[in-house]
């Protein structure tokens, strides 16, 4: 495991903190951040400080951070795009990861996701919490992002309170600057792009309300 790191980050000066610590006194359960970190990269360290921070915010985040070699710690996690941190609420991985360093605008997405998870969380439209009980397989949503990006904190956002809503959903942030074979593969031009199943594409912003009626149509075409 990986232990003893500065909290510091350059990602989160003194303002901002003080702004989450408020937000996250509004946390009602608690949350694990469970990480996967090559710390011989950039990258890495950088996620490391920058999780290590937002931990030192709330005493109902932990965090655990693991060296490649100890993914078996977090074998749920994709680790095919490394660093990846996961949220894990009552001993179970709740779907949601994020693949890079979620900074830039990708910071509201991360506070979101864990505010969603273990907070009152925001409010979901009863149209869409009843169509995602009509999902009936399990489903995958990468969400391809640039951290620059004003669209993409909202479609991971929403991405990822579906899957706090569905067990059936699993929501994945990806900063595609870091993946250039991911870029490749799926010839990403703009962003977001959402891949749900390593098959379907689609680009541009998406409501929760969009996002769950294509999670249920293809749902259905699948099965």
């Amino acid at each position: 495991m990986i232990e003893h790191i500065t909290p510091e980050s350059k990602l989160l000066d003194e303002n901002l903190k003080k702004e989450l610590s408020g937000i996250f006194l509004k946390l009602t359960e608690e949350v694990v951040l469970k990480a996967v970190i090559d710390m011989t990269t950039e990258k890495g360290v950088e996620l490391a400080g920058f999780l290590t921070v937002i931990e030192s915010l709330s005493p109902k985040i932990s965090l655990e951070m693991y060296m490649p070699d100890e993914a078996e710690q977090a074998v749920e996690l994709d680790t095919a795009y490394l660093p990846v941190t996961g949220l894990y609420k009552d001993g179970r991985y709740a779907g949601i990861a994020f693949h890079g360093v979620p900074g830039g605008k990708e910071i509201n997405s991360f506070v979101l996701a864990i505010y969603n998870l273990a907070g009152p969380g925001q409010e979901v439209s009863s149209r869409a919490v009843k169509m995602l009980r009509k999902l009936e397989r399990k489903m995958n949503i990468k969400i391809c992002v640039s951290l620059a990006c004003h669209h993409c904190p909202k479609v991971v956002a929403a991405c990822q309170q579906i899957a706090v809503l569905s067990g059936q959903v699993e929501a994945e942030m990806i900063d595609a600057a870091l993946y250039p074979k991911l870029v490749e593969k799926y010839k990403i031009e703009r962003v977001p792009m959402i891949i749900v199943n390593d098959e379907e594409v689609y680009i541009g912003p998406k409501t929760i309300e969009e996002m769950t009626e294509i999670l249920v149509k293809i749902s259905k075409n699948k099965l």
